[in-house]
């Protein structure tokens, strides 16, 4: 079932909207050349962007627009094993295809009077352990070597 909204687009394409961005060419071959350096490093990168990069974790207005052009260039490398975002205030966990999980945090704007959303990350050789504190979920974000 496609999910309309007031402007007219459906589903992915909800995304294109004005409070939203996308990413240029410069700075997908900085990250294409980022990745590269990880790799032959044998490092293990977590990419942060405040648009999240997975619909499976943000609703579809709250992607990057050119979100699947930034998980083209990621998913070439072994290398990354989470993506981190906010901009979706709600909150949401996914892990895709390649297995990248994608961790949008919830944010304090949305919390009402007396309750909060904040965490700290634990970070290990297979995971990062986020520690929610109050509206923020604790999650676990577990993966290969």
């Amino acid at each position: 079932m496609e999910k309309n909204s007031p402007n007219g687009l459906v589903d992915l394409e909800r995304r294109f909207v004005k409070f939203n961005g996308g990413v240029g060419k410069e700075q997908l071959e900085w990250l294409d050349k980022t990745l590269q350096d990880a790799t032959k490093s044998n490092q293990k990168v977590v990419v942060c962007c405040h648009i999240p990069l997975d619909p499976g974790a943000s609703l579809e207005e709250s992607l990057l627009w050119n979100y699947d052009e930034v998980m083209d260039v990621i998913h070439q490398y072994d290398c990354v094993k989470v993506c981190l975002a906010g901009h979706d205030h709600k909150g949401g966990h996914s892990i895709d295809s390649c297995g990248v999980h994608h961790r949008v945090f919830e944010a304090a704007l949305e919390c009402p009077p007396g309750t909060d959303a904040f965490g700290y990350i634990d970070v290990y050789e297979d995971r990062l352990s986020l520690i929610g504190t109050d509206r923020m979920a604790s999650s676990e974000m577990v993966f290969n070597h």
